[in-house]
């Protein structure tokens, strides 16, 4: 059964371990414009909708591996300073 987990703006840079099949929610902090989606594993996570600006973006894990998901804030100015970043472990679900 797949489990929906969430990372909120408390935790950047952080590490979420997923199962295979998990949904996952990131919600980094609040702010004019939304958050871009600048990089994610697609080969072990699939983007649910676009990267384009929003409040939060959701993931499907459709593999094992590992890779980071960042984030920045949309607008014409920001830095890698602003990144908002978590790395991502999927592992095997072994509940059968």
């Amino acid at each position: 059964m797949p489990h929906l987990r969430q990372v909120g703006p408390g935790r950047p840079d952080g590490e979420v371990v997923l199962r295979y099949g998990d949904r996952l929610k990131v919600t980094p902090p609040g702010g004019m414009g939304g958050w871009r989606v600048t990089e994610y594993p697609a080969d072990i996570l699939r983007l649910d909708g676009s990267g384009a600006a929003a409040t939060s973006h959701s993931f499907d894990a459709i593999a094992v591996g590992q890779g980071r998901i960042s984030l920045v804030p949309a607008g014409p100015s920001f830095s890698a300073v602003d990144a908002f970043t978590i790395r991502i472990r999927v592992l095997r679900d072994n509940v059968q």
